[in-house]
């Protein structure tokens, strides 16, 4: 399979939209994806994803947003779809390992068929090895058998905070990334040997490793990166777009003025899915603030919603620095 060429720039993982009782608001979701559209600066749309709150989601969900998504961007924009089995993460109460896999399995080719651009897996932290095996020898078991089993490109996702031994390790990156249909993957680490020793391992290979924190969008450009997946995806694509272009044309004190916006951004940004979506709605794109509580799992902690103070506050902060890219 040839590399996508929508895989450049900012890939935005979209914020789930969602009703007053934590059910999925299609109407509410596709008039915010008309907001970002509006930008004319995203490449490609990543729903299910850890912004969105993937860990709430039942298949059900995970059907509904595919649905609602691929059809409403069908010709606009390419669509990566979160397809990991149903998971809360939380460590105490992991998955049937079967059941995970099946799950998996079955989204993957569902999403596909839909007409999405991809199928995203989380690493498979919900599982645990077998008697005798790695966790490193898990993981690449688990790939090899999604990808031989899910009809189409498969992409890998390392979220933050994932545990230290499911962090995969350049190894065996190297060996996954030699799969037809394994694509490419988000790794969220600010560790900067770390990923220059993941882009060393797949130096060379038909796989597209993407930046999962735009605070480092700066050092994956001069390793090889050519994407990001990161809050700032959706809350300033044209910096990281431009960011690109400019790396492209040499000019690497503008590189440099552009990663000084994003960690601006990031640095003063307040919870950045309620300010895009009071943004959005104050655009004339109604969006509801709506969320879901992960609160009853130990290992997860909701957002502190915004206050208006907050949202006055960034959006001054936000409209300068977007400003020069416009």
């Amino acid at each position: 399979m040839d590399i996508p060429k929508f895989m450049q720039g900012a890939i935005a993982p979209t914020f789930t939209v969602f009703h007053e009782d934590g059910t999925l608001d299609d109407a509410g979701q596709r008039r915010f994806l008309d907001f970002l559209l509006e930008m004319d600066a995203i490449n490609a749309y990543f729903i299910r994803s850890g912004m969105g709150l993937m860990y709430t989601f039942s298949m059900d969900d995970t059907r509904q947003i595919a649905r609602n998504v691929c059809s409403h961007l069908k010709g606009a924009a390419p669509v990566l779809v979160g397809c990991s089995g149903v998971w809360d993460r939380n460590y105490d109460k992991r998955p049937d390992p079967l059941r995970y896999m099946e799950q998996g399995v079955a989204l993957g080719n569902y999403a596909l068929e839909l007409g999405a651009a991809g199928a995203v897996y989380t690493m498979p932290e919900a599982l645990l090895p077998h008697d005798g095996e790695t966790e490193q020898q898990m993981i690449e078991r688990y790939f090899n058998t999604i990808c031989e089993r899910v009809a189409g490109p498969v992409y890998v996702y390392q979220p933050p905070g994932t545990l230290p031994n499911y962090e995969v390790e350049p190894e065996t990156l190297s060996r996954l990334a030699d799969i037809k249909n394994f694509m490419g993957g988000k790794f969220s680490t600010m560790n900067g040997y770390y990923t220059y020793e993941l882009m060393r391992a797949i130096r060379g290979k038909r796989f597209i490793y993407i930046i999962g924190c735009e605070t480092m969008f700066y050092t994956g450009l001069f390793l090889g990166s050519r994407a990001c997946i990161g809050q700032g995806a959706v809350l300033n694509p044209q910096i990281l777009n431009a960011m690109l272009e400019r790396y492209r044309s040499g000019n690497y004190s503008g590189v440099l003025r552009a990663q000084d916006a994003i960690n601006t951004l990031v640095q003063t940004a307040p919870n950045a899915v309620d300010f895009l979506k009071m943004y959005a709605t104050e655009k004339g794109y109604t969006t509801p603030l709506y969320t879901r509580s992960q609160a009853t799992n130990p290992y997860m902690e909701d957002r502190e919603p915004i206050t208006k103070e907050e949202y006055d506050r960034f959006k001054v902060i936000y409209e300068t620095e977007l400003m020069p890219y416009l």
